[in-house]
């Protein structure tokens, strides 16, 4: 299953090293094809002091962690997205969280879902009638149901 993959899930990985989160990313592989786009390089540079300062690693395990999570996600260039799927994003995104658009582009352009962690997006999203918006724990439930 092809799984698009929100930046606060990557943050939830870096800062949870033992946690589910970071588990589902490093050991789902026989399940899952993780994708973001290419612009999660950014943010995680953004906020890399504030990653290193909340997860109490130092810089060579912060980077060691980084590169692990990383090598499990195909990052896509979004210029590769056509204009109609970002309008789309953006039309979903309005009102609620135009930040993510990227995220959404890219699950519509690959027709997949997105897996998240901000309840504001997930409830904005399903209050449009998407149903693609996937949590954690059904993530989890995919993985070990099968």
């Amino acid at each position: 299953m092809i799984l698009v993959v929100d930046t606060n899930i990557v943050f939830s990985g870096i800062l949870s090293p033992k946690g589910t989160i970071c588990d589902l990313l490093l050991n789902s592989s026989e399940k899952f094809d993780f994708y973001a786009p290419s612009a999660i390089l950014e943010e995680l540079k953004t906020y890399h002091q504030k990653l290193l300062k909340l997860s109490g690693l130092s810089e060579s395990e912060l980077d060691f962690l980084t590169r692990t999570i990383l090598k499990k996600i195909d990052l896509i260039d979004l210029e590769s997205i056509p204009h109609a799927t970002w309008q789309q994003a953006l039309e979903l995104t309005m009102g609620v969280d135009q930040f993510d658009a990227p995220f959404i582009a890219l699950s519509l352009e690959l027709g997949s879902p997105l897996w998240t962690g901000d309840k504001k997006l997930i409830n904005g999203l399903t209050k449009k009638g998407v149903d693609w918006v996937l949590d954690t724990e059904t993530i989890k439930q995919i993985r070990n149901d099968g």
